[in-house]
């Protein structure tokens, strides 16, 4: 921890400490994206209770994350709140004392949103610009994450091997994903007209990359204009791709691969949705014996 002498006045804390932990997650090869979740779970602890970390109470941290869960953040988004502060204490500062038995907020057990077939092809019909029709059909194709959507660059398409490299994905992970044959003459003929010159999708600037929520307003979008509301953001495009192949008898062990899980157990959340699953499985009602035709007629004890 710094000594006193060079510790800043009290209204620069905020940024001293965002400093510092940007130091520490660089340090240790985090992505940006790690930095940014837990510089807002920092920036938004210091907004409520300024001043040095040696005087964060316990009851500090249980009140902070309660006003959270209380504003309609999910389970998960408190419990990465949690994770940020906690790096910040032990790694940072150095002393994790305010978090001493603090425990992790139960998640919800919700079922992943998908979109059936039939919906994904109204969305991607719909789509007149060539570059929004192309960039939807490989989320969903390919069961890309938005951020990896965005990062991916023109040298990562392998049109001979039939493959596409996803470098750094979630948890700094390299993996190769399938080039999905329908997509290769679509491709070929948009690095033609739009002649990208680093990433795949660019924004009007050449050489940076389409934002994230320009995939996800542009998915938006599309689902109003084929009057599709019944679905969450971009990233149902993923969840439907793993659900899809799951039901086209896919093993999951390949699906886990491709959507680059390191736990297998995250994959086979899809299981619970697919659809195949639910029809293979009759229900009670449907073994019970029939009844015969001369049976008969029960009492109404009612």
């Amino acid at each position: 921890m710094p000594s006193a002498s060079s510790a800043p006045s009290a209204p620069n804390w905020t940024e001293y400490w965002s400093q510092r932990l940007e130091q520490a997650l660089k340090a240790r090869n985090y992505s940006p994206e790690t930095f940014k979740n837990y510089n807002l779970a920092l920036r938004s602890f210091l907004a409520a209770y300024p001043g040095p970390p040696k005087y964060w109470k316990r009851s500090n941290v249980q009140e902070f994350l309660a006003k959270q869960r209380a504003a309609g953040k999910c389970a998960g988004t408190v419990n990465l709140y949690l994770d940020g502060l906690a790096f910040f204490c032990k790694q940072v500062v150095g002393v994790a004392t305010c978090l001493k038995g603090i425990p992790r907020m139960k998640g919800e057990q919700s079922l992943p949103k998908i979109l059936t077939a039939g919906k994904i092809a109204l969305v991607l019909q719909g789509l007149s610009n060539p570059k929004h029709k192309l960039s939807l059909s490989m989320a969903f194709g390919c069961g890309l994450r938005v951020a990896e959507l965005s990062a991916l660059e023109i040298r990562d398409l392998d049109f001979e091997g039939r493959i596409i490299r996803i470098r750094k994905g979630k948890g700094g992970k390299d993996r190769v994903v399938m080039l999905p044959a329908s997509l290769e003459k679509s491709l070929r003929e948009y690095l033609s007209c739009y002649q990208p010159k680093v990433f795949l999708f660019e924004s009007h600037i050449q050489g940076h990359a389409l934002s994230r929520r320009s995939f996800q307003a542009m998915f938006k979008q599309a689902c109003r204009k084929a009057g599709i509301t019944d679905v969450g953001g971009i990233h149902s495009l993923r969840h439907s791709f793993a659900t899809h192949l799951l039901e086209n008898g896919t093993d999951i062990r390949f699906i886990q691969s491709l959507l680059g899980h390191t736990s297998c157990k995250t994959t086979e959340r899809y299981t619970h949705v697919a659809a195949h699953n639910v029809r293979q499985i009759a229900s009670p009602l449907d073994l019970l014996p029939k009844p015969g035709l001369r049976d008969p007629k029960p009492k109404d004890t009612l």
